[in-house]
């Protein structure tokens, strides 16, 4: 059942992922010269690649989140009266009617009933495209064993002087055969080079080496392994009319990149031209897996115009296909960036979880590997809002072993309707192990939480936490709190805090927060007494911002006589820049 819904989403996401790609890879050909083969091959191979790794990647995500979604669909779904039937293939369990949502959303919602006969209607293609290339495999074996024989001595050693000069390392057998019509090359590891006898008889040696370069073009690029592997991820992806698109792309350039190669060793494109159109009048069929110089890699008209025609001037503006990739690659970044809950979360997720039963999510997220996984499975816990999610994140928060997704958890129980997580957060900026997760829950907690449930305990994590970071983070969230009642407590803070970096966030945040005329006080008698020249500073710079000059007095006392040069200085400056 998790593979089927992880099949059917890979299969249902392919076809905008890969139609995605053969557009990118349609304004990037636009861009490339006709005549640079290579790189134009290079891409036309890597989209075909990434063609079957997005959809991979996509079931790979999905089985990574079934389990929770499974959890979730088993704790919402009703116990029906009694036991049902159906013809087909066995459903994936359909979540809840989703509340009104996102239109993808309740789009992939409506399709989650539909996976499994998608995939038996895939599996059913790939079956018959594997049958139909396991003969075509077979075919091409017998090729090299039924109706051939040795070839002339000339030929062979014409064979063996081109694949020195097309650096040839592996041996290359060739042979004549009754069966094939145009020369072709079989075979990987054991390479054989297959002419038929007409192409003995019927062309010039010259014509007949030009034609015996490409094939061992064909062998020197190992073009007869991509060309299978080729064939597998046809058959695979057989749905979608893109992968179709881009598979002939790879097979035209691979044949002009052989023509480039054959070319170059005979020295002449024309005469080159030449050989190809003899080698057309005996075409035939050629079998699925074999390599032929005039055979399946686009029309031959195209081959010969683009090796002899002169180079013409690019009439279509490049750098608007230019504009075109850019776009598209942006577009399928800002996708990847923002729509991780759509193959996340296992595509119902979100709506499930609305009437869930929440006390078992907490092992289901935790059994998940992959710590990008939990975190969108928090994420997505969070997302709702619901207070009913504050046991499974509070739970989240305190074990998970990844502090990414800790940190998630945190975030979420902050964004928990009616302030239902402030207590969960109080308690891990009490207690959790690491501090940077206690400073992210009293940060959370100074931006959401009401003063009365925040106060004491701020007060004492900015007293008593070991780790001073959490400390100044406590009190910053103090004078976040926007209370007149945390004015008592920053000032006792800005006295009595034994750490000096900690009392001049509290001189900071009182200044912020208090009357001036009670910050004036504050702030002349952390000048006169505080024992560390940060805080003397900080009072100098927090006088000078006080309304209506009310620090002018203290900043001219402690520019005249202040027992700090430092202090004397920035006294100096802020009264320079007053006036």
């Amino acid at each position: 059942m998790i593979m089927t819904q992880a099949l059917g989403w890979a299969l249902v996401d392919s076809l905008w992922q890969d139609a995605l790609a053969a557009a990118g890879l349609a304004a990037l050909l636009a861009l490339v010269p006709v005549r640079a083969a290579r790189t134009r091959y290079a891409l036309a191979t890597l989209t075909l690649a990434v063609m079957l790794a997005l959809p991979l990647a996509t079931a790979v995500r999905v089985r990574e989140t079934a389990p929770l979604m499974s959890e979730v669909v088993t704790a919402t779904s009703p116990v029906a009266p009694g036991p049902t039937s159906s013809p087909g293939p066995q459903a994936v369990p359909t979540p809840p009617t989703p509340p009104p949502g996102p239109v993808a959303a309740r789009i992939r919602a409506a399709l989650e009933p539909a996976l499994p006969w998608v995939v038996l209607v895939w599996f059913g293609g790939v079956v018959a495209l594997s049958l139909r290339l396991a003969s075509g495999w077979l075919v091409t074996r017998q090729l090299g064993r039924v109706g051939t024989s040795s070839v002339p001595d000339a030929c062979r050693e014409a064979v063996a002087r081109l694949a020195t000069r097309l650096r040839v390392t592996r041996p290359v057998r060739v042979l004549e055969s009754a069966v094939v019509q145009v020369p072709a090359v079989i075979g990987w590891l054991r390479p054989v080079i297959l002419l038929p006898a007409s192409a003995l008889t019927g062309l010039t040696p010259l014509q007949l080496d030009a034609l015996l370069a490409h094939e061992l073009a064909h062998v020197r690029r190992y073009d007869y392994l991509v060309n299978v592997i080729q064939s597998v991820i046809e058959t695979l992806l057989f749905y979608h009319p893109a992968v179709w698109w881009v598979s002939q792309q790879v097979r035209e350039e691979r044949e002009h990149c052989c023509d480039d190669l054959a070319v170059a060793v005979c020295g002449d494109a024309h005469f080159y031209a030449t050989a190809l159109l003899g080698m057309e009048r005996l075409r035939a069929a050629t079998p699925a897996f074999a390599l032929a110089a005039a055979g399946r890699g686009g029309s031959l008209r195209d081959r010969i115009r683009r090796l002899v025609a002169p180079v013409q001037t690019e009439i279509f503006p490049r750098w608007m296909a230019g504009v075109l990739a850019v776009t598209l690659a942006l577009g399928a970044g800002a996708h990847l960036v923002s729509g991780t809950a759509a193959t996340g979360d296992g595509g119902g997720m979100r709506a499930a979880i609305d009437s869930a039963t929440v006390d078992s999510l907490i092992g289901r997220v935790e059994a998940l590997r992959n710590p990008e996984v939990r975190h969108a499975a928090v994420k997505t816990l969070g997302s709702r809002r619901d207070p009913r999610m504050v046991p499974p994140l509070l739970a989240i928060a305190q074990h998970d072993g990844d502090e990414e997704v800790q940190h998630e958890a945190v975030k979420a129980l902050g964004k928990v309707r009616g302030g239902a997580g402030v207590g969960a957060l109080l308690e891990i900026a009490r207690t959790h192990p690491n501090p940077d997760v206690r400073r992210k829950a009293v940060k959370t907690v100074g931006d959401v939480a009401p003063p009365e449930a925040a106060l004491g305990v701020l007060e004492r994590l900015a007293q008593r936490d070991p780790d001073a970071h959490v400390q100044q983070e406590a009190v910053e969230a103090l004078g976040h709190l926007g209370s007149p009642q945390a004015i008592a407590p920053l000032a006792r803070l800005a006295r009595a805090q034994p750490n000096a970096e900690v009392r001049d966030e509290a001189v900071e945040q009182y200044a912020k927060s208090a009357a001036p005329e009670s910050a004036l006080v504050l702030l002349v008698d952390r000048l006169a007494n505080d024992s560390s020249s940060v805080v003397q500073v900080e009072a100098v710079e927090r006088l000078a911002d006080l309304p209506d000059g009310l620090g002018i007095p203290a900043l001219r006392a402690a520019a005249r006589a202040h027992p700090s040069r430092q202090v004397r200085a920035e006294a100096r400056r802020r009264l320079e820049e007053d006036r």
